[in-house]
């Protein structure tokens, strides 16, 4: 890999996401605060059978948890007071058994939890919180039916689809759905403004649509497109307290990982749905920016064409304003690194390359007038490249034969050593250059970890990248059946 690249994609990693001490201690940091004699947090949790020990609290932010504070447990009571409100979200108590209890915290502070070891959630009552209340409500619900339906799941294991009892199995589950759904519906009816109501009806998925097709089949497709376009109608994206929950995170995983096919011009569409509704909540927009980032990272995603998406979301979205985490020098150094890898999207029209050959001749990309054209970028003390580069030069006769030609290009080495990668691995029976600039490749093929296979059709679009020699003919296959 490049080295320069490398150290880039350090900075970029630490300014997103910083040290988890960091974000440990900037979350412990973060209180609302009151004034007054009372104290504005004091929750008294009495837990029966509990032995003395330390309870640990800590907090939710999208999919990441961080410790907040300890506190005693004597006699199975733990006491939580202090003088500034929590933030507003998910909380976790951590028992002297390891076992724990959830928190929803909110504008009230002051309440209680009365429950006992090893029946902590069914024997467990809350006093004074409603949002415990029905948060609890709703957890119990849910255990309820998990064990019965496990039940159901083993008693049924290996009967077909057409069985009495998988058809009844199926229904269960519907029925279980739907007792889920009427609970919040009642959530909704006797406390609208609970932070617990919001959240509930904030994580609903849409009801799936009966849309068909003109023979009165269910219309898939039109179904699965309706789904996406409701997906997030129930998000109030300015409500900053769903992002200290598991809500976003869960929905956000969800959306870009099963509800969308896994193509780069797809993705990119619903990326532009979904940012300007992400950009009303910074924390949001600055989760769900890095998460794409990470999700479909050049070298790392199995998307073929990651750097679309990677450098979409970059030199469309991050700006100073939108990316106040970043400091100016990494925001350059990741926008200039976006820009050069924009130059060589899949689909897109190749850039030409000219640069000189063995024999110190100029050849160029655009002078080759075979079908198709093979762009291989390599470095020679690459140990992958060592490896791969052999394969091709095995194939060539095969692909030769296909309407294919060669174009390689050597990246970070010197001149002698580059001429002796050409001459180890019988490279003389095509074009193969060398620019010790880089100049003449840079924003045109995008080198991450080499080595890199890009393939060019007639028109000279790009219809493969970031291939492995064996998948060439595949890339072919696709376009001589189009």
């Amino acid at each position: 890999m490049n080295s320069t690249r490398n150290n880039l994609l350090i900075t970029f990693r630490n300014s997103i996401f910083p040290a988890l001490g960091l974000l440990l201690l900037f979350f412990t940091g973060c209180a609302q605060k009151q004034s007054g004699g009372n104290k504005t947090v004091d929750i008294q949790i009495k837990v029966k059978g509990l032995n003395n020990g330390t309870s640990k609290l800590g907090g939710t932010f999208a999919d990441q948890h961080y410790f907040v504070d300890s506190f005693k447990a004597e006699s199975g009571m733990i006491h939580i007071q202090r003088d500034s409100l929590f933030r507003s979200g998910l909380y976790f108590l951590i028992l002297p058994d390891d076992t724990n209890i959830q928190l929803l915290l909110d504008a009230d502070q002051v309440f209680s939890m009365e429950t006992e070891t090893g029946n902590l959630i069914e024997a467990l009552k809350v006093t004074g919180s409603v949002d415990n209340d029905l948060l609890y409500q709703s957890i119990k619900l849910v255990e309820k039916q998990e064990k019965e339906q496990l039940k159901l799941q083993q008693a049924i294991q290996g009967k077909p689809d057409t069985d009495p009892a998988v058809i009844a199995y199926k229904k269960t589950v519907e029925d279980f759905r739907k007792a889920r759904k009427n609970q919040i519906d009642g959530f909704k009816k006797t406390n609208p403004e609970a932070f617990i109501t919001k959240f509930k009806l904030a994580g609903l998925n849409p009801e799936v649509k009966d849309i068909r097709k003109a023979n009165g089949d269910p219309d898939l497709e039109a179904q699965t497109v309706a789904f996406r376009n409701e997906y997030w109608d129930m998000i109030d994206f300015k409500d900053p307290r769903f992002m200290y929950t598991p809500l976003m995170a869960n929905k956000v995983k969800a959306y870009f990982t099963d509800l969308i096919s896994q193509h780069q011009d797809t993705i990119v569409k619903y990326i532009d749905a979904l940012m300007p509704k992400a950009l009303e909540n910074p924390d949001f927009f600055k989760y769900l920016s890095n998460w794409l980032l990470f999700k479909y990272e050049p070298g790392k995603t199995t998307l073929m064409d990651g750097e679309a998406v990677f450098s979409h979301v970059i030199l469309k979205y991050f700006t100073k304003e939108t990316t106040p985490w970043m400091t100016p020098g990494s925001l350059a150094d990741l926008q200039r690194r976006a820009k050069e890898m924009s130059g060589s999207l899949l689909n897109h029209k190749a850039l030409d390359v000219i640069a000189k050959d063995t024999n110190g001749e100029t050849k160029s990309i655009y002078g080759i007038k075979s079908p198709y054209i093979v762009v291989y970028l390599y470095h020679t003390d690459c140990e992958h490249c060592q490896k791969e580069t052999p394969i091709l030069s095995q194939m060539y006769p095969q692909l030769k034969s296909r309407g294919v030609e060669f174009f390689t290009i050597a990246v970070n080495t010197t001149d002698a050593e580059w001429k002796k990668f050409v001459t180890k691995y019988g490279m003389g029976q095509w074009t193969n250059v060398f620019d010790p600039t880089n100049v003449s490749i840079y924003g045109r093929f995008y080198v991450d970890n080499t080595p890199e296979i890009y393939v060019l059709n007639k028109d000279r679009m790009i219809i493969g990248k970031n291939l492995k020699p064996e998948q060439v003919n595949t890339i072919l296959d696709l376009e001589e059946k189009k």
